[in-house]
């Protein structure tokens, strides 16, 4: 048969629709480096791309709070994260109940470490279940952790993460503490100081926040970092104009 157009056409499309122009999405968890709370089996084993029966799974030793956690060594938008029980042996059930979640890498400038929940498995896991959370987090992260709040083991067969990197520069805070802004242009309640400065990041607007631990709402977002009084109890935060809008590393 002469290859016409018409006929290179046809095998375009109906390569495209079998899969062979697919690309899968990148795991850019991958052999990252990674770490268990107490090890009973290597942290890596959970970020290792195999999780085929008869692999081996990241395990805990019995210990509280046990986590797994990954360094993305960047900062990336994470669009989702897919965590698998073990599917090996007898262990499914000790991801039962596990958050996961992501977080920017500290910093001294930061008001608060940036933790965001993605979501949480069930708390009855057979054998390998894969659990996938969308994690539309405003700010760039470094860190996935897939941790369980209680005395007790993790094992988890396989983390895969898919996300774009991104190019930022670090946030600087000034902290001035027993003072707030005092024409706030949006007042939220918040969980923390760092979901406070999460707000203020997704807001362009946005130049200085306060936040109170316990007043409800406690959280002033503000576009006069200078407009402030003093207040017991509350901390006035101003985002450092050379480093605005881009997020804590």
């Amino acid at each position: 048969m002469r290859l016409t157009t018409r006929n290179l056409v046809i095998a375009v499309c109906y390569a495209f629709l079998h899969g062979v122009f697919v690309i899968k999405a990148e795991n850019i968890m991958l052999a990252k480096p990674s770490e268990v709370s107490e090890t009973y089996w290597n942290a890596d084993f959970a970020n290792d791309g195999n999780n085929n029966p008869g692999s081996t799974p990241a395990r805990t030793w019995p210990n509280e709070n046990p986590y797994w956690q990954g360094d993305l060594q960047g900062n990336f938008t994470i669009h989702n994260i897919s965590v698998t029980s073990d599917v090996s042996y007898s262990f499914g059930s000790e991801l039962g109940s596990a958050y996961v979640e992501v977080r920017a890498d500290g910093n001294s400038g930061c008001p608060d470490d940036d933790i965001f929940i993605c979501g949480q498995c069930p708390e009855v896991v057979g054998t390998g279940e894969t659990f996938t959370f969308t994690c539309s987090h405003p700010r760039p992260v470094r860190f996935v952790k897939v941790w369980r709040n209680l005395t007790g083991e993790l094992v988890v067969s396989e983390v895969v993460v898919q996300g774009t990197p991104v190019a930022t520069r670090v946030t600087m805070y000034s902290k001035e503490p027993n003072i707030k802004v005092s024409t706030p242009m949006t007042s939220l309640a918040v969980t923390s100081a760092a979901d406070c400065s999460s707000r203020c990041y997704a807001n362009k607007s946005c130049l200085s926040f306060s936040y109170h631990p316990t007043t409800d709402p406690n959280c002033l977002l503000a576009t006069n970092p200078e407009d402030a009084a003093g207040a017991v109890g509350w901390s006035k935060y101003t985002i450092d104009e050379c480093s605005s809008y881009n997020t804590c590393e």
